[in-house]
């Protein structure tokens, strides 16, 4: 678990650790402190004082970004399994029950489930994203129904945009997918790359050497992408909760992912790039389907940004290097060559506004 200035939320997150059904003394958990200043620090000494299974690590100096704990933790992690936990975030009560069982009685390398999209501010709650039919009505899809979105922008969004980026939804005979290998069923990279959502068989993470990359947005779809290509064997329980996302909205409870800067903009270009770099290495021909929706969020974050005309020209170089890395589907041509565009206007702009 990766820790920075989580006072508010990371009791809870470790609560939920603590009441896991399939018993918490089964669970080795590291905590990682990457330099905060709030009460984090104490906190997750009081765990550790308190639960022997509870270690707390406090970094010396602040890596900027959760890949830097979360590979320190990887180094220590001594158990068969890994699974991930976000400290402003919970698991489900049966989390790791669920999903311990269904790993440690298939033969499969990771397996996970849904999550709920939690917005306390606005008293909403969505269910993630399923490129699959489910069971589950209580809940309205967190894509669909965008709850940023509103007037013509929301109606243009649920009847056409969607449909054009995730297509119609599958139907299976099972609530449980399983899936051989990532070309067999690459729809399951339609669904949001988050690591939380699952359990992973430690030797795959470790006999493939995966870490994650040093960006402040975007290393866990890295993670996540060369997970998938490496797996033998991924089991979807398309209709289980496992994990509560809670979304941060007002500028004191932002993380850094949310809090809009150049870092965060070009990390996520550079990102994008290196999962396209990283599919083209194993000859992986579906990584549309993932970076897709992860462009047009980007469009969205670009056009909240104002930035120097220096910012603008190496996010205009970092959009053309994925031009060139990415040879693939026509919806992505689009995409990349409207952001070349805004981005170039940008420039026009700032140079109009200098004169």
């Amino acid at each position: 678990m990766p820790i920075f200035n989580a006072e508010k939320n990371l009791k809870n997150a470790l609560d939920s650790i603590v009441n896991q059904t399939i018993g918490f003394e089964n669970i080795q958990v590291i905590m990682v402190n990457d330099c905060s200043t709030d009460e984090s620090k104490n906190i997750i000494n009081k765990y550790s004082e308190k639960y022997k299974n509870f270690i707390s690590i406090h970094l010396k100096k602040n890596t900027g970004g959760a890949y830097g704990p979360r590979n320190i933790a990887l180094k220590l992690a001594t158990g068969k399994y890994l699974m991930f936990l976000d400290s402003d975030d919970s698991y489900e009560e049966d989390t790791c029950e669920i999903l311990y069982n269904e790993i440690s009685s298939n033969d499969v390398d990771i397996v996970f489930a849904r999550y709920k999209r939690i917005y306390n501010e606005k008293n909403i709650v969505r269910k993630s994203y399923s490129p699959f039919e489910d069971q589950i009505d209580e809940y309205e899809d967190e894509f669909l129904k965008n709850p940023n979105f509103s007037g013509i922008l929301s109606f243009l969004w649920e009847k056409f945009f969607f449909y054009l980026i995730y297509g119609k939804k599958i139907r299976k005979n099972s609530d449980k997918i399983y899936i051989p290998n990532i070309n067999e069923e690459p729809s399951i990279l339609k669904i949001l790359p988050c690591i939380w959502t699952k359990i992973y068989k430690r030797e795959l993470i470790e006999n493939n050497n995966i870490t994650f990359p040093p960006f402040i947005s975007g290393e866990d779809l890295n993670f996540v992408i060369e997970s998938y290509i490496h797996a033998n064997g991924i089991l979807f329980l398309n209709n289980s909760f496992i994990y509560n996302y809670c979304m941060r909205e007002t500028d004191e409870n932002q993380s850094v992912t949310k809090k809009i800067s150049f870092k965060l903009v070009i990390d996520s270009l550079k990102s994008y790039l290196a999962s396209s770099n990283l599919c083209n290495k194993f000859d992986f021909k579906y990584n549309d389907l993932i970076l897709n929706p992860f462009l047009l969020n980007w469009i969205d974050l670009f056009l909240k940004f104002k930035g120097s005309q220096e910012q603008y020209e190496e996010l205009l170089v970092q959009a053309k290097n994925m031009k060139k890395s990415y040879k693939s589907s026509l919806k992505f041509n689009l995409l990349i060559e409207l952001i070349i565009l805004m981005i170039k206007f940008s420039i026009i702009k700032n140079n109009y506004l200098k004169n």
